[in-house]
């Protein structure tokens, strides 16, 4: 994209939002149906509700877009020193031992 700014901001978070939508309905649905479900008794309780996981959903984000260059700069150190491949081996290898076990314990 050459477009900078706001509008560029706008279309990048569209995209993701239309990218992400299927994803994040699957954790949203059961909050929205608390929501529909106590709207009705409390209204205060049910938007309150919906804010509180609008604000825990997009601090996530807010986070993440903030510390971009000290996570940069942290995966950069990896590359170098590569810390990153053993710690992706060993992770590996830890997977592969907890998908043994669960199909024994099956």
């Amino acid at each position: 994209m050459k477009q900078k700014g706001a509008i560029a901001a706008f279309i990048l978070g569209l995209v993701f939002g239309i990218a992400l939508g299927p994803c994040t309905f699957a954790f949203m649905a059961p909050m929205l149906a608390v929501v529909f479900k106590t709207a009705g008794r409390n209204i205060v309780y049910s938007v309150l509700l919906l804010l509180f996981y609008g604000l825990g959903h997009c601090s996530v984000i807010v986070l993440a877009g903030t510390f971009t260059e000290i996570v940069q700069r942290y995966l950069n150190w990896n590359e170098k020193s590569g810390g990153a491949v053993i710690l992706k081996k060993i992770c590996g290898i830890l997977v592969l031992l907890a998908g043994v076990y669960m199909i024994y314990i099956a």
